[in-house]
């Protein structure tokens, strides 16, 4: 039974240090020899004054142990030192002295225990219920950090939402207004400028879709895209935001071939993973971003664990930094384990990089070495032979219309202006209202020649459902384009009948008229469709 009960006790407490106040040589000695018997691992210093308890109380002690009454010192004193310097160190009494009264006084002063110095075996049980109820303690608050991290996460997804709708709003008008710009300006110089404008606004636009995706889960469906543009697009930035100490390699071949996956998440992947090896090197060094073509047959993919034989895109991040260690390298794919200090990490980073790539029936690995750096190889499915669909051309084939008249409703001054100058510029006819009860008073006396009605979903007064129900009841055939900076897709807004067809902004030009075009031709009330 002793060989039993030790060996429960060494699992627990394997390497334990004990910090033992006592001033009776022999008493020390006896628990000593108990502890070696019980722990032998565990390593005893031995105090017996109130200079020497203050200098070792902060050298990592998982256990102090104290006598109540001593020549020179007082056991409740000591327990009260410690209970403000290291409250999570449990502290029991071991005294030949203490009564009741004093036992009581103990606890309630934050002693885990007390015990008689004639029932030296049940100091054993003691410590280890202390140890317990420590750990439980630790696990607990580990659970409740991990609660507020992720309240904290929501509340930056709230904030997100609404900043997407205020981004969007900005960008909207951008997108629509380079068209009519590019029709005025000649000059090549002028049409490079107005190029770099459209490139930075659907850059912008990206960017929102990102910070919500992070924020909500929701980047949308699979695409077929050429891995290529993120490429050199995230080494760009890295190379222009990343410390000049790190030097940012790209490796990245040509004839990449193409994945079908969500662009956002492959985006993540990639700048966890860069940022991760950026941290990893504080005093600089170089990282290298590599990405091959390779097809696995049944014994290469065999020697991968999760592998299946196949194309796949092979990414590999390779830094020169200090590398991770064993005891933390275990952990890394738990979610919300870091080593960064605290407001520089959330431990989200690589939990979430390897839930896409398993999404993805990819593959993640890593290999590191303490102090020569750590390479990350993550292996995605890949689609030969498949063509990415290319952008056609913008300025090509936008239709035009026939003096109809469009009502649009908007509360941003600049979408609504921007939006009326492009669909007077394009033949159109137009009525604009800055809020939905404005709206309701243009349409009202000429909504049998008012042919359709663009409006924002989220106005004041009157939002863009209320105004679409309004519209449609006084006539059915009018269509409907309802718009949004800020609608999330399952918002049962873009969802009702009445919504018509629903466009995100912030959108082109080119959209909005080949969207228009499309409902004017039609003779009958039209299903509701969605352009994202």
């Amino acid at each position: 039974m002793m060989e039993e009960r030790r060996h429960e006790s060494l699992v627990s407490a394997p390497a334990m240090k004990i910090l033992h106040l006592e001033d009776n040589v022999i008493d020390a000695e006896l628990v000593g020899e108990l502890f070696v018997e019980e722990w032998p691992e565990a390593q005893v210093k031995v105090v017996d004054n109130r200079t020497d308890f203050l200098q070792n109380l902060h050298t990592g002690y998982d256990l102090i142990l104290s006598d109540f009454s001593l020549v020179n010192f007082n056991g409740l004193e000591a327990l009260t030192i410690a209970h403000e310097r290291v409250p999570d160190v449990p502290f029991i009494f071991f005294s030949g002295t203490i009564g009741e009264e004093r036992a009581l006084q103990a606890l309630r002063a934050g002693a885990s225990d007390y015990v008689i110095k004639d029932r030296p075996k049940r100091l054993i049980s003691a410590i280890q219920r202390s140890l317990n109820e420590v750990k439980l303690r630790r696990e607990r608050r580990e659970v409740e950090e991990q609660m507020l991290r992720v309240q904290r996460l929501e509340n930056i997804g709230m904030l997100a939402a609404g900043m997407a709708h205020d981004f969007n709003n900005v960008l909207a008008p951008v997108l629509m207004s380079v068209p009519l710009l590019r029709s005025r300006l000649s000059a090549d110089a002028d049409q490079r400028i107005l190029n770099s404008i459209e490139s930075s606004a659907h850059r912008g636009a990206g960017l929102v879709r990102q910070i919500l995706g992070f924020a909500h889960g929701a980047t949308g469906a699979p695409q077929l895209i050429q891995p290529k543009h993120l490429f050199k697009e995230l080494i760009g930035v890295m190379q222009q935001t990343f410390p000049k100490n790190v030097k940012v390699v790209d490796e990245v071949e040509g004839g990449l071939w193409p994945l079908t996956t969500n662009p956002t998440q492959f985006h993540q992947i990639l700048l966890n993973l860069c940022v991760n090896a950026r941290d990893a090197m504080p005093n600089g060094g170089t990282l290298r971003v590599k990405a091959s073509n390779r097809k696995f047959d049944e014994l290469s993919a065999a020697a991968i664990p999760g592998a299946k034989p196949g194309p796949y895109l092979v990414v590999e991040i390779i830094d020169t930094g200090t590398g991770i260690p064993p005891e933390v390298l275990a952990r890394i794919w738990d979610p919300f384990f870091t080593t960064k200090e605290a407001g520089r990490g959330t431990g989200l980073g690589l939990a979430t990089v390897r839930g896409i790539v398993e999404g993805h029936q990819g593959v993640i690995t890593v290999l590191t070495k303490p102090g020569a750096g750590t390479t990350f190889q993550v292996l995605l499915p890949a689609s030969p032979g498949n063509e990415v669909a290319k952008d056609s051309d913008a300025t090509a084939n936008i239709p035009r219309g026939n003096g109809e008249l469009i009502l649009v409703a908007d509360d941003d001054a600049s979408v609504r202006d921007v939006t009326s100058a492009t669909l007077t510029g394009h033949g159109y006819r137009v009525l604009a209202a800055a809020d939905g009860t404005e709206a309701v008073a243009l349409f009202a006396p000429r909504c049998l020649e008012i042919k359709a009605v663009i409006t924002d979903l989220d106005m004041p007064n009157l939002d863009g459902s209320a105004l679409a129900r309004i519209v449609r009841t006084m006539n059915p055939s009018v269509q409907m384009v309802t718009v949004s900076a800020s609608a999330e897709p399952d918002d049962p807004r873009r969802h009702s009948p009445v919504a018509g067809t629903f466009l995100s902004k912030p959108f082109t030009s080119e959209m909005l008229l080949k969207t228009l075009n499309q409902l004017l031709g039609q003779k009958v009330l039209p299903e509701q469709t969605f352009v994202k």
